[in-house]
């Protein structure tokens, strides 16, 4: 997994800090499409890194 950019990885931590916002708002629908972007683009960077290697 290291070989993720760190651009990346800030992305995902931006976007899991706006789900928590969506969660404590009381907003679902928009925290699960959230949620299903996040684990997205989670699987793609990491089969990114698998291939890459």
């Amino acid at each position: 997994m290291g070989a993720m950019s760190k651009g990346f990885l800030w992305l995902l931590l931006i976007l899991n800090v706006i789900l928590i916002g969506f969660l404590l708002s009381m907003n679902n629908m928009a925290a699960m499409w959230m949620m299903a972007i996040i684990m997205l683009l989670d699987s793609v960077g990491s089969l990114v890194a698998v291939y890459r290697k």
